[in-house]
Protein backbone atom coordinates (compact mmCIF):
# COMPACT_ATOMS: atom_id res chain seq x y z
CA UNK A 1 0.00 0.00 0.00
CA UNK A 2 1.45 3.39 -0.98
CA UNK A 3 2.16 5.89 1.77
CA UNK A 4 -0.88 8.08 2.41
CA UNK A 5 -0.27 11.80 2.75
CA UNK A 6 -0.68 13.00 6.35
CA UNK A 7 -3.89 14.90 7.03
CA UNK A 8 -2.99 16.23 10.48
CA UNK A 9 0.10 17.51 12.21
CA UNK A 10 1.89 18.61 9.03
CA UNK A 11 2.63 22.11 7.84
CA UNK A 12 5.27 23.92 5.81
CA UNK A 13 7.78 26.30 7.28
CA UNK A 14 9.36 26.61 3.83
CA UNK A 15 10.28 24.31 0.98
CA UNK A 16 13.63 23.44 2.54
CA UNK A 17 12.51 22.81 6.11
CA UNK A 18 8.88 21.61 6.30
CA UNK A 19 7.32 20.98 9.68
CA UNK A 20 5.66 17.82 10.97
CA UNK A 21 4.16 17.42 14.44
CA UNK A 22 5.71 20.70 15.56
CA UNK A 23 9.28 19.85 14.54
CA UNK A 24 11.12 20.86 11.41
CA UNK A 25 12.59 18.47 8.94
CA UNK A 26 16.08 19.37 10.16
CA UNK A 27 15.11 18.58 13.74
CA UNK A 28 13.72 15.17 12.75
CA UNK A 29 16.93 14.44 10.84
CA UNK A 30 18.95 15.37 13.90
CA UNK A 31 16.80 13.07 16.03
CA UNK A 32 17.23 10.09 13.72
CA UNK A 33 20.98 10.65 13.56
CA UNK A 34 21.80 11.60 17.14
CA UNK A 35 19.09 10.73 19.67
CA UNK A 36 20.18 8.03 22.14
CA UNK A 37 16.65 6.62 22.39
CA UNK A 38 15.85 3.92 19.82
CA UNK A 39 12.17 4.70 20.29
CA UNK A 40 12.70 8.36 19.41
CA UNK A 41 14.78 7.44 16.37
CA UNK A 42 12.04 5.07 15.20
CA UNK A 43 9.46 7.84 15.62
CA UNK A 44 11.73 10.15 13.64
CA UNK A 45 11.92 7.61 10.81
CA UNK A 46 8.13 7.57 10.65
CA UNK A 47 8.03 11.37 10.70
CA UNK A 48 10.52 11.60 7.84
CA UNK A 49 8.33 9.29 5.78
CA UNK A 50 5.38 11.64 6.35
CA UNK A 51 7.49 14.67 5.45
CA UNK A 52 8.51 12.93 2.22
CA UNK A 53 4.87 12.92 1.22
CA UNK A 54 4.43 16.52 2.28
CA UNK A 55 7.52 17.70 0.46
CA UNK A 56 9.16 15.18 -1.93
CA UNK A 57 11.88 17.71 -2.73
CA UNK A 58 13.49 16.93 0.62
CA UNK A 59 16.00 14.12 0.95
CA UNK A 60 13.89 12.41 3.63
CA UNK A 61 14.08 8.99 1.98
CA UNK A 62 17.86 9.12 1.76
CA UNK A 63 18.00 9.67 5.52
CA UNK A 64 15.68 6.69 6.03
CA UNK A 65 17.79 4.42 3.84
CA UNK A 66 20.97 5.62 5.54
CA UNK A 67 19.40 4.76 8.90
CA UNK A 68 18.45 1.34 7.55
CA UNK A 69 22.11 0.75 6.76
CA UNK A 70 23.70 2.08 9.93
CA UNK A 71 21.40 2.36 12.94
CA UNK A 72 22.53 0.11 15.83
CA UNK A 73 18.96 -0.77 16.82
CA UNK A 74 17.21 -3.63 15.04
CA UNK A 75 13.87 -2.04 15.94
CA UNK A 76 14.83 1.20 14.18
CA UNK A 77 16.15 -0.62 11.12
CA UNK A 78 12.94 -2.64 10.99
CA UNK A 79 10.93 0.59 11.14
CA UNK A 80 12.93 1.90 8.19
CA UNK A 81 11.96 -1.16 6.14
CA UNK A 82 8.33 -0.80 7.20
CA UNK A 83 8.07 2.79 5.97
CA UNK A 84 9.99 2.03 2.78
CA UNK A 85 7.40 -0.65 2.02
CA UNK A 86 4.87 2.14 1.60
CA UNK A 87 6.74 3.92 -1.18
CA UNK A 88 4.97 4.23 -4.48
CA UNK A 89 6.37 2.08 -7.27
CA UNK A 90 8.26 4.94 -8.92
CA UNK A 91 9.75 6.14 -5.63
CA UNK A 92 10.69 2.59 -4.67
CA UNK A 93 12.48 2.13 -7.98
CA UNK A 94 14.42 5.37 -7.60
CA UNK A 95 15.15 5.46 -3.90
CA UNK A 96 14.23 2.27 -2.03
CA UNK A 97 15.02 -0.80 -4.11
CA UNK A 98 18.81 -0.71 -4.10
CA UNK A 99 19.21 -0.08 -0.35
CA UNK A 100 16.72 -2.80 0.56
CA UNK A 101 18.44 -5.35 -1.69
CA UNK A 102 21.93 -4.45 -0.47
CA UNK A 103 21.02 -4.37 3.22
CA UNK A 104 19.25 -7.72 2.96
CA UNK A 105 22.61 -9.28 2.12
CA UNK A 106 24.37 -7.85 5.17
CA UNK A 107 21.64 -7.56 7.82
CA UNK A 108 22.33 -9.81 10.82
CA UNK A 109 18.92 -9.75 12.51
CA UNK A 110 16.20 -12.05 11.22
CA UNK A 111 13.41 -9.73 12.34
CA UNK A 112 14.86 -6.92 10.22
CA UNK A 113 15.34 -9.22 7.25
CA UNK A 114 11.69 -10.18 7.65
CA UNK A 115 10.60 -6.55 7.27
CA UNK A 116 12.99 -5.95 4.37
CA UNK A 117 11.57 -8.91 2.46
CA UNK A 118 8.03 -7.76 3.27
CA UNK A 119 8.89 -4.37 1.76
CA UNK A 120 10.35 -6.00 -1.33
CA UNK A 121 7.29 -8.22 -1.72
CA UNK A 122 5.10 -5.13 -2.06
CA UNK A 123 6.92 -4.51 -5.34
CA UNK A 124 7.53 -7.65 -7.48
CA UNK A 125 10.01 -5.75 -9.64
CA UNK A 126 12.21 -5.30 -6.57
CA UNK A 127 12.01 -9.04 -5.88
CA UNK A 128 13.15 -9.67 -9.46
CA UNK A 129 16.08 -7.28 -9.01
CA UNK A 130 17.00 -8.80 -5.65
CA UNK A 131 17.01 -12.50 -6.55
CA UNK A 132 20.58 -13.11 -5.38
CA UNK A 133 19.94 -11.44 -2.03
CA UNK A 134 16.75 -13.46 -1.56
CA UNK A 135 18.55 -16.70 -2.40
CA UNK A 136 21.13 -15.90 0.25
CA UNK A 137 18.49 -15.67 3.01
CA UNK A 138 16.85 -18.97 2.13
CA UNK A 139 19.23 -20.33 4.78
CA UNK A 140 18.05 -17.90 7.46
CA UNK A 141 17.75 -19.42 10.94
CA UNK A 142 14.18 -18.15 11.24
CA UNK A 143 11.69 -20.36 9.34
CA UNK A 144 9.41 -17.35 8.78
CA UNK A 145 12.20 -15.58 6.91
CA UNK A 146 12.83 -18.66 4.76
CA UNK A 147 9.12 -18.74 3.92
CA UNK A 148 9.10 -15.03 3.04
CA UNK A 149 12.20 -15.36 0.86
CA UNK A 150 10.70 -18.28 -1.06
CA UNK A 151 7.43 -16.41 -1.60
CA UNK A 152 9.30 -13.29 -2.73
CA UNK A 153 11.23 -15.39 -5.26
CA UNK A 154 7.89 -16.67 -6.53
CA UNK A 155 6.88 -13.04 -7.10
CA UNK A 156 10.05 -12.57 -9.15
CA UNK A 157 8.80 -15.24 -11.57
CA UNK A 158 11.09 -16.30 -14.38
CA UNK A 159 13.73 -13.80 -13.25
CA UNK A 160 14.32 -16.15 -10.30
CA UNK A 161 14.98 -19.27 -12.39
CA UNK A 162 18.47 -19.55 -10.87
CA UNK A 163 16.88 -20.09 -7.44
CA UNK A 164 15.66 -23.58 -8.37
CA UNK A 165 18.52 -25.43 -6.68
CA UNK A 166 18.38 -23.56 -3.34
CA UNK A 167 14.59 -23.81 -3.30
CA UNK A 168 14.77 -27.54 -3.99
CA UNK A 169 16.98 -27.87 -0.92
CA UNK A 170 14.12 -26.45 1.14
CA UNK A 171 11.91 -29.37 0.12
CA UNK A 172 13.76 -31.26 2.87
CA UNK A 173 13.38 -28.47 5.43
CA UNK A 174 12.25 -29.52 8.90
CA UNK A 175 9.47 -26.92 8.94
CA UNK A 176 6.30 -27.66 6.99
CA UNK A 177 5.52 -24.00 6.07
CA UNK A 178 8.98 -23.73 4.53
CA UNK A 179 8.44 -26.86 2.44
CA UNK A 180 5.07 -25.56 1.28
CA UNK A 181 6.59 -22.20 0.31
CA UNK A 182 9.40 -23.92 -1.59
CA UNK A 183 6.95 -26.06 -3.57
CA UNK A 184 4.87 -22.96 -4.30
CA UNK A 185 7.88 -20.99 -5.53
CA UNK A 186 9.27 -23.79 -7.70
CA UNK A 187 6.07 -23.81 -9.70
CA UNK A 188 6.31 -20.11 -10.42
CA UNK A 189 9.93 -19.31 -11.25
CA UNK A 190 10.31 -21.16 -14.58
CA UNK A 191 13.17 -23.09 -12.97
CA UNK A 192 16.34 -24.17 -14.67
CA UNK A 193 16.28 -27.95 -15.23
CA UNK A 194 12.49 -27.80 -15.15
CA UNK A 195 12.00 -31.51 -15.89
CA UNK A 196 14.22 -32.53 -12.98
CA UNK A 197 12.41 -30.15 -10.64
CA UNK A 198 9.01 -31.41 -11.81
CA UNK A 199 10.03 -35.03 -11.26
CA UNK A 200 11.37 -34.19 -7.81
CA UNK A 201 8.05 -32.55 -6.92
CA UNK A 202 6.06 -35.42 -8.43
CA UNK A 203 7.93 -37.94 -6.29
CA UNK A 204 6.64 -36.11 -3.22
CA UNK A 205 3.10 -37.21 -4.06
CA UNK A 206 4.02 -40.77 -3.11
CA UNK A 207 6.42 -40.10 -0.24
CA UNK A 208 4.70 -37.20 1.52
CA UNK A 209 1.73 -37.75 3.78
CA UNK A 210 0.93 -34.06 4.28
CA UNK A 211 -2.14 -33.21 2.23
CA UNK A 212 -1.38 -29.48 2.10
CA UNK A 213 1.99 -30.16 0.50
CA UNK A 214 0.52 -32.61 -2.01
CA UNK A 215 -2.08 -30.04 -3.03
CA UNK A 216 0.64 -27.43 -3.56
CA UNK A 217 2.72 -29.95 -5.52
CA UNK A 218 -0.19 -30.54 -7.89
CA UNK A 219 -0.64 -26.82 -8.41
CA UNK A 220 3.06 -26.35 -9.18
CA UNK A 221 3.15 -29.35 -11.52
CA UNK A 222 0.27 -27.84 -13.46
CA UNK A 223 2.15 -24.55 -13.79
CA UNK A 224 5.42 -26.20 -14.77
CA UNK A 225 3.71 -28.24 -17.48
CA UNK A 226 6.48 -30.83 -17.59
CA UNK A 227 4.97 -34.04 -19.03
CA UNK A 228 7.71 -36.61 -18.57
CA UNK A 229 6.91 -40.25 -17.85
CA UNK A 230 7.74 -40.08 -14.11
CA UNK A 231 5.48 -37.06 -13.70
CA UNK A 232 2.56 -38.75 -15.47
CA UNK A 233 3.13 -41.92 -13.45
CA UNK A 234 3.11 -40.02 -10.16
CA UNK A 235 -0.05 -38.11 -11.11
CA UNK A 236 -1.73 -41.34 -12.16
CA UNK A 237 -0.99 -42.89 -8.77
CA UNK A 238 -2.38 -39.77 -7.06
CA UNK A 239 -5.78 -40.47 -8.66
CA UNK A 240 -6.24 -43.06 -5.91
CA UNK A 241 -5.34 -40.71 -3.05
CA UNK A 242 -7.64 -40.59 -0.02
CA UNK A 243 -8.01 -36.82 -0.22
CA UNK A 244 -10.62 -35.39 -2.61
CA UNK A 245 -8.55 -32.34 -3.45
CA UNK A 246 -5.52 -34.44 -4.32
CA UNK A 247 -7.52 -36.72 -6.64
CA UNK A 248 -9.19 -33.71 -8.21
CA UNK A 249 -5.87 -31.91 -8.66
CA UNK A 250 -4.27 -35.00 -10.21
CA UNK A 251 -7.13 -35.38 -12.70
CA UNK A 252 -7.11 -31.70 -13.64
CA UNK A 253 -3.35 -31.59 -14.05
CA UNK A 254 -3.38 -34.68 -16.26
CA UNK A 255 -6.14 -33.00 -18.24
CA UNK A 256 -3.73 -30.20 -19.18
CA UNK A 257 -1.12 -32.65 -20.52
CA UNK A 258 -3.04 -33.68 -23.63
CA UNK A 259 -2.02 -36.99 -25.18
CA UNK A 260 1.20 -36.99 -23.14
CA UNK A 261 -1.07 -38.35 -20.37
CA UNK A 262 -2.31 -41.27 -22.49
CA UNK A 263 -0.72 -43.72 -20.07
CA UNK A 264 -3.16 -42.52 -17.39
CA UNK A 265 -6.27 -43.21 -19.49
CA UNK A 266 -7.24 -46.51 -17.85
CA UNK A 267 -6.93 -45.09 -14.35
CA UNK A 268 -8.88 -42.00 -15.41
CA UNK A 269 -11.62 -44.28 -16.75
CA UNK A 270 -11.68 -46.06 -13.41
CA UNK A 271 -12.05 -42.73 -11.62
CA UNK A 272 -14.84 -41.53 -13.90
CA UNK A 273 -16.81 -44.68 -13.18
CA UNK A 274 -16.11 -45.28 -9.49
CA UNK A 275 -14.95 -42.15 -7.65
CA UNK A 276 -17.38 -41.25 -4.86
CA UNK A 277 -17.15 -37.52 -5.61
CA UNK A 278 -19.19 -36.30 -8.57
CA UNK A 279 -16.99 -33.32 -9.44
CA UNK A 280 -13.92 -35.54 -9.58
CA UNK A 281 -15.70 -37.90 -11.98
CA UNK A 282 -16.45 -34.91 -14.21
CA UNK A 283 -12.80 -33.84 -14.14
CA UNK A 284 -11.77 -37.42 -14.94
CA UNK A 285 -14.05 -37.45 -18.00
CA UNK A 286 -12.40 -34.28 -19.31
CA UNK A 287 -8.91 -35.58 -18.60
CA UNK A 288 -9.75 -38.96 -20.21
CA UNK A 289 -10.82 -37.24 -23.43
CA UNK A 290 -7.77 -34.98 -23.42
CA UNK A 291 -5.37 -37.87 -22.76
CA UNK A 292 -6.70 -40.06 -25.57
CA UNK A 293 -7.44 -37.43 -28.18
CA UNK A 294 -10.22 -37.90 -30.77
CA UNK A 295 -8.99 -41.21 -32.15
CA UNK A 296 -8.47 -42.65 -28.70
CA UNK A 297 -11.93 -41.58 -27.50
CA UNK A 298 -13.45 -43.07 -30.63
CA UNK A 299 -11.73 -46.38 -29.87
CA UNK A 300 -13.27 -46.38 -26.40
CA UNK A 301 -16.85 -45.49 -27.39
CA UNK A 302 -18.03 -48.98 -26.49
CA UNK A 303 -16.88 -48.29 -22.91
CA UNK A 304 -18.39 -44.81 -22.79
CA UNK A 305 -21.81 -45.42 -24.36
CA UNK A 306 -23.34 -47.32 -21.40
CA UNK A 307 -22.39 -44.47 -19.07
CA UNK A 308 -24.76 -42.12 -20.90
CA UNK A 309 -27.66 -44.04 -19.36
CA UNK A 310 -28.98 -42.40 -16.14
CA UNK A 311 -29.31 -45.88 -14.64
CA UNK A 312 -25.55 -46.34 -15.03
CA UNK A 313 -24.59 -42.74 -14.33
CA UNK A 314 -27.24 -40.94 -12.27
CA UNK A 315 -25.32 -37.66 -11.92
CA UNK A 316 -26.33 -35.56 -14.91
CA UNK A 317 -23.13 -33.48 -14.75
CA UNK A 318 -21.09 -36.58 -15.55
CA UNK A 319 -23.43 -37.53 -18.41
CA UNK A 320 -23.12 -33.98 -19.69
CA UNK A 321 -19.31 -34.21 -19.68
CA UNK A 322 -19.45 -37.57 -21.49
CA UNK A 323 -21.73 -36.18 -24.17
CA UNK A 324 -19.36 -33.25 -24.68
CA UNK A 325 -16.45 -35.62 -25.24
CA UNK A 326 -18.42 -37.64 -27.80
CA UNK A 327 -19.67 -34.45 -29.47
CA UNK A 328 -16.08 -33.25 -29.83
CA UNK A 329 -15.49 -36.11 -32.30
CA UNK A 330 -17.79 -34.27 -34.70
CA UNK A 331 -18.28 -35.23 -38.30
CA UNK A 332 -14.58 -35.62 -39.00
CA UNK A 333 -13.92 -38.37 -36.49
CA UNK A 334 -17.36 -39.99 -36.14
CA UNK A 335 -20.02 -38.65 -38.46
CA UNK A 336 -18.10 -39.58 -41.60
CA UNK A 337 -18.10 -43.21 -40.41
CA UNK A 338 -21.87 -43.36 -40.97
CA UNK A 339 -21.12 -43.62 -44.70
CA UNK A 340 -18.23 -46.07 -44.29
CA UNK A 341 -18.19 -49.23 -46.38
CA UNK A 342 -16.66 -51.02 -43.39
CA UNK A 343 -19.68 -52.55 -41.62
CA UNK A 344 -18.02 -52.62 -38.21
CA UNK A 345 -16.96 -48.98 -38.44
CA UNK A 346 -20.40 -47.91 -39.61
CA UNK A 347 -22.13 -49.94 -36.90
CA UNK A 348 -19.98 -48.38 -34.16
CA UNK A 349 -20.87 -44.87 -35.38
CA UNK A 350 -24.56 -45.77 -35.51
CA UNK A 351 -24.43 -47.14 -31.96
CA UNK A 352 -22.85 -43.94 -30.68
CA UNK A 353 -25.46 -41.82 -32.44
CA UNK A 354 -28.26 -44.02 -31.10
CA UNK A 355 -26.97 -43.59 -27.55
CA UNK A 356 -26.93 -39.81 -28.03
CA UNK A 357 -30.47 -39.76 -29.43
CA UNK A 358 -31.71 -41.62 -26.37
CA UNK A 359 -30.48 -38.70 -24.33
CA UNK A 360 -32.86 -36.41 -26.19
CA UNK A 361 -35.38 -37.76 -23.69
CA UNK A 362 -33.04 -37.45 -20.71
CA UNK A 363 -34.71 -36.31 -17.46
CA UNK A 364 -32.30 -33.37 -17.25
CA UNK A 365 -32.85 -30.48 -19.66
CA UNK A 366 -29.14 -29.61 -19.91
CA UNK A 367 -28.35 -33.15 -21.02
CA UNK A 368 -31.15 -33.05 -23.62
CA UNK A 369 -29.79 -29.80 -25.05
CA UNK A 370 -26.21 -31.13 -25.11
CA UNK A 371 -27.37 -34.30 -26.85
CA UNK A 372 -29.19 -32.27 -29.50
CA UNK A 373 -26.06 -30.22 -30.21
CA UNK A 374 -23.91 -33.37 -30.26
CA UNK A 375 -26.14 -35.13 -32.80
CA UNK A 376 -26.03 -32.09 -35.06
CA UNK A 377 -22.24 -31.80 -34.84
CA UNK A 378 -21.81 -35.45 -35.76
CA UNK A 379 -24.37 -35.66 -38.55
CA UNK A 380 -23.81 -32.37 -40.32
CA UNK A 381 -20.92 -32.35 -42.74
CA UNK A 382 -19.14 -29.01 -42.46
CA UNK A 383 -19.09 -26.84 -45.53
CA UNK A 384 -15.75 -26.84 -47.32
CA UNK A 385 -13.60 -23.83 -46.65
CA UNK A 386 -13.74 -21.30 -49.42
CA UNK A 387 -10.47 -20.46 -51.04
CA UNK A 388 -9.76 -16.73 -50.96
CA UNK A 389 -10.41 -15.02 -54.26
CA UNK A 390 -7.20 -14.34 -56.21
CA UNK A 391 -6.03 -10.77 -56.09
CA UNK A 392 -6.67 -8.82 -59.22
CA UNK A 393 -3.60 -7.82 -61.11
CA UNK A 394 -3.23 -4.07 -61.43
Amino acid sequence: MALVAPTTGAARADDKDPVYEGKTFSQWVSTVQNDKSARQRALAVDALSKIWLLEPKTDAVSHITATLRTDPSAAVRAQCAIVLAGLRDTDMERHGAKPLIEVLRTEKESRVRKQIIAAMAKHPAVCAAGVESLIAVLKDADPAVRVQAAEALALAGAKASSAAGPLAELLKDGEKPVRVAAVYALGRIAPEAGTTIAETLAAMLATNQEVEIKREVLSSLGLLGEKSGPVVTALTAALADKDDDVRRGAARTLGTFGTAAAGAADELFKVLTTDPTKDIRVDAVRAFGSALGPNGVKARLADLRPLLDPKKQPDYEVRLALIDEVAALGYEHLGADLASTDKAVKAAAEEALRALRLRLADPQVKVREAARIAVRKIEEKPEPKKEPAPKKQP
